[in-house]
């Protein structure tokens, strides 16, 4: 076992603690800020949304399973958390980061720890990764906290519990070494943190993927993407893939998400460089994120660090405090998806309308045009991939192939 999956949890329950303002930090709007959305709903008034509980007993017991942050600078009034980048200053006892997960106890900054909130084994590719071992298994888990509030969140009940007070699911202790158990046991060849925000509870997941490394298993990452160099550094030794959304095209929409766009961007290129293997998710968002000349400056964005790099275009469903907007229609992917490959991209999909859009589910050779990859409803039917070249025209196909 490594030293980082040698640590367990603390066992005593300390005094849960305390939101405070942050400092230097602007406040993040509410999810009803989305450009051009009409107000949504309170979590409460959606019409499936089960009654929060008493807030406090989720909080507590996340408190309990932490461990010593290694992703910070600075000490005492001055300790700055640097795993997202909001950068948070915690320096006061009892302070919590914006993620709500990360705290200052005993003059030291605590981070998530030794257990998972849910995990499940499913193909590779409903992690939105189509270049990494296409029709392999993957066991995904994910925490509670989120650095971000999106409206449109599919896994609020997770990333917003402690903002919404919802008490639906509890912590469930693992160690490291017993989730990449479970994944040998089922068969799985990659291993992805996702569901909320896996880098604020970063030093878990390094735990977590050197042991899975160490069994040979491909590891990633599914991010929003608003983190640090210093978190993309801290993870690339045991990390393979940086999957991440960019959901917006303007500082504006990312600020009514409770984020900036430009640390985004900025870890795009430094994931690059550092050599995570990378592909990019777009929510289509309508009323949000659905304007041609966004999708078009997104897409010019991503050709500029490396065309290569996959696009994947996901049309939007009602749910969470947008359960009145309208679904995306197929027309407007497509039309996205035109301006991807208008702006040099070489991969561009669209995953979830794959009764309407079912051509864009499948990989082809940017030379020849054959299908190497196909695909239906996030299962990957047929890999035709030959030694990372198409067998076709024997042109190299960027990504992690078996």
């Amino acid at each position: 076992m490594s030293a980082e999956g040698s640590k367990q949890p603390d066992e005593a329950a300390p005094a849960r603690p305390r939101a405070l303002p942050l400092v230097g930090a602007s406040r993040p709007a509410e999810p009803g800020a989305l450009v051009g959305a009409p107000r949504p709903a309170e979590p409460g008034a959606l019409a499936d949304a089960p009654r929060p509980a008493e807030p406090g007993a989720l909080a507590d017991a996340l408190a309990a399973r932490t461990a010593p942050a290694e992703l910070h600078e600075g000490r005492g009034a001055g300790l700055r958390c640097t795993a997202c980048a909001h950068r948070c200053v915690l320096g006061d006892e009892g302070r919590v980061g914006a993620c709500g997960v990360r705290f200052v106890r005993d003059g030291a900054l605590r981070a998530p720890f030794g257990y998972v909130a849910r995990r499940y084994v499913r193909p590779v590719e409903t992690n939105t990764m189509y270049h990494v071992r296409p029709g392999a298994r993957a066991l995904t888990f994910g925490m509670f906290g989120c650095d971000l509030r999106c409206g449109y969140c599919h896994n609020a009940r997770l990333s917003q519990a402690l903002r919404d007070g919802l008490e639906l699911d509890r912590p469930i202790d693992l160690s490291a070494g017993a989730l990449v158990g479970e994944a040998l046991a089922a068969g799985a060849e990659v291993l992805c943190a996702a569901y909320n925000e896996p880098l604020i509870a970063a030093e878990w997941v390094r735990a977590v993927f050197a042991e899975a490394k160490a069994a040979g298993l491909v590891t990633g990452l599914v991010s929003d993407g608003h983190t640090t160099a210093e978190a993309l550094s801290y993870l690339r030794p045991v990390t393979d893939v940086f999957r991440v959304d960019l959901k917006g095209a303007t500082a504006a929409q990312y600020r009514a998400l409770g984020g900036r766009r430009e640390p985004v961007l900025e870890a795009l290129r430094e994931a690059k460089r550092l050599g995570y293997w990378v592909e990019v998710v777009t929510l289509v968002v309508p009323g949000f994120n659905d304007e041609p000349g966004g999708l078009r400056d997104i897409a010019a964005e991503i050709a500029a660090v490396d065309p290569a790099i996959p696009w994947h275009l996901n049309a939007f469903f009602p749910r969470y405090k947008l359960a009145d907007r309208p679904r995306t229609d197929a027309l407007t992917l497509l039309s996205a998806a035109g301006t991807g490959y208008a702006r040099g991209l070489s991969f561009v999909y669209a995953g979830n309308l794959a009764s309407e859009l079912g051509e864009l589910c499948h990989t082809r050779c940017p030379r020849c045009r054959a299908i190497v990859v196909e695909r239906h409803n996030y299962e990957t039917r047929a890999c035709r991939v030959e030694r990372g070249r198409c067998p076709a025209c024997g042109e190299a196909l960027p990504g992690l192939w078996r």
